[in-house]
């Protein structure tokens, strides 16, 4: 039997870091939100294997999520990073930061919960056939 995906969510705005999580638990899997960047890269290089999936906002305080991602990559490169920002990202694209970070999804707020549901299912399907 698989384990269950286990995503870990970055919002610097509490009441999306809730609603990711609440909505994430509500599919039947195991989420965990925080609102500071910095306890989150702490909490995943405790627990480096534990997400199949990362979902973090571009511009947070403390370290941005760009960073973040960099970060993460460096302890594990298999797991999936969503980036979602309200800004255009086109001139990041290119930059070392974003090429570095490999995102695996950019996705622009305001984000209806249907199409995040679909990009995590998406997720789910890919690691099933991974194993």
């Amino acid at each position: 039997m698989l384990t269950p995906l286990s995503i870990l969510i970055v919002d610097d705005e509490i009441e999306l870091a809730t609603l990711f999580k609440n909505y994430i638990e509500a599919m039947g899997l195991d989420a965990i939100s925080f609102t500071n960047s910095l306890l989150a890269l702490e909490y995943f290089k405790d627990n480096p294997n534990k997400f199949s999936l990362v979902i973090t906002d571009l511009r947070m305080p403390g370290i941005c999520g760009l960073e973040l991602a960099k970060n993460i990559r460096e302890l594990n490169d298999l797991v999936n990073i969503f980036l979602i920002t309200a800004f255009d990202i086109s001139d990041l694209e290119g930059s070392e930061a974003y090429q570095s970070a490999k995102i695996d999804k950019v996705i622009q707020k305001p984000i209806k919960l249907s199409i995040l549901k679909k990009l995590i299912e998406d997720v789910l399907i890919s690691e099933k056939e991974e194993k």
